[in-house]
């Protein structure tokens, strides 16, 4: 299984992808549209298993949620303010979020 963190903006989804181990396997990001999401799950099916993945709430993690569901995934919306405190806000980078 690889477990995913999604951090999501205007113009991209920034991805965090570890095997079970917690070892890192992937660093990626795709535009947060249907075709770059699609996209997304091509690139990372290369993993195999099964995917679970976790995604801040904002405005349209809905949407970034449902399609990946649709593909397979197993996907959880995060309340952000409920795992702020998780990284340093020095440390606060896309990245980090995801």
């Amino acid at each position: 299984m690889a477990h995913l963190g999604l951090d999501l903006s205007r113009k991209r989804l920034d991805v965090c992808a570890l095997d079970e181990r917690g070892e890192g396997v992937a660093v990626t990001a795709a535009p947060p549209d249907a075709e770059g999401l699609r996209g997304l799950v091509r690139k990372l099916a290369a993993h195999g298993g099964p995917v679970h993945a976790v995604i801040e709430s904002i405005t349209w993690a809905r949407f970034v949620h449902d399609t990946l569901e649709l593909a397979g995934w197993d996907v959880d919306i995060a309340d952000a303010q409920k795992v702020k405190g998780l990284a340093p806000l020095a440390c606060k980078t896309d990245k980090i979020d995801a």
